[in-house]
């Protein structure tokens, strides 16, 4: 269609830097020019581009503004940021100059099933404190967060609330003296997948998009596992890395 193929060029106008972050697009008579189209055509093209929330519209200009792209870069080796009430994502939007936030959107109790018990090393059926979390980008959510943690291992901590964690999981956990940031481990698998249909709506993604994905469990000095979380972000919005990993000799 028409306007689909106007809102793929006009996405590879921004991706290539032709339209910078807080630039304005061309006029609406402009564009109209350029694409030789009509105006209900152009506003289904730059309807697309809002809903995947590659532009906004400046209400006090009337003009359409690129928004600003740049991904975050989640370091994986960051287990415990400063002291600063704040977790490791709004640290890593932080230190990429941007506004993050993270909040928990559903906190339940439910049994575990198949794979959460082998991945918690528990039975199943055995109650499991269920967190479903967003994380935000400039008040876009472009991560989704669905973490797992045993009940009788978690219960008398923030982390079985109902509200967000301030400071983060991990934090709370070391806190309440469950996990040793010296003796903790995590292991983390990372990988890419197509976006649910849920997943499109809620990160705002195009039909079809691909998102990251990871699974971790986090294991506390004994190697229990204390918690299961998987993630799915936004691949234009989010990165994972590793900063400053230790070498460590296979034995």
């Amino acid at each position: 269609m028409r306007y689909r193929q106007i809102a793929d060029e006009l996405r590879d106008l921004i991706a290539t830097g032709a339209y910078p972050p807080g630039s304005t697009l061309p006029s609406q008579a402009e564009l109209l020019a350029t694409f030789n189209t009509s105006t209900a055509t152009l506003a289904s093209a730059t309807r697309i581009l809002s809903d995947e929330g590659l532009i906004s519209r400046n209400v006090v200009r009337g003009r359409l503004v690129v928004q600003d792209l740049r991904p975050v870069y989640v370091d994986l080796a960051l287990a415990i940021p400063p002291g600063n009430g704040q977790g490791p994502w709004q640290t890593a939007c932080q230190r990429a100059g941007r506004t993050g936030t993270m909040h928990a959107t559903s906190v339940t109790r439910v049994p575990a099933d198949r794979d959460v018990a082998q991945a918690l090393q528990i039975s199943i059926g055995t109650t499991v404190v269920r967190r479903d979390r967003r994380a935000a980008l400039d008040d876009q959510d472009v991560m989704l967060d669905t973490a797992y943690y045993p009940l009788a291992v978690v219960e008398d901590t923030p982390v079985a609330g109902t509200s967000t964690v301030v400071g983060g999981v991990w934090a709370a956990l070391i806190a309440a003296g469950i996990l040793d940031p010296v003796t903790a481990r995590v292991r983390e698998l990372i990988g890419s997948r197509t976006a649910t249909k849920d997943e499109v709506e809620a990160l705002r993604l195009r039909a079809g998009a691909s998102v990251l994905t990871a699974e971790r469990v986090t294991r506390d000095g004994e190697a229990r596992p204390v918690e299961l979380l998987h993630r799915v972000a936004n691949e234009r919005r989010v990165r994972f890395k590793a900063d400053n990993m230790p070498l460590t000799q296979l034995p």
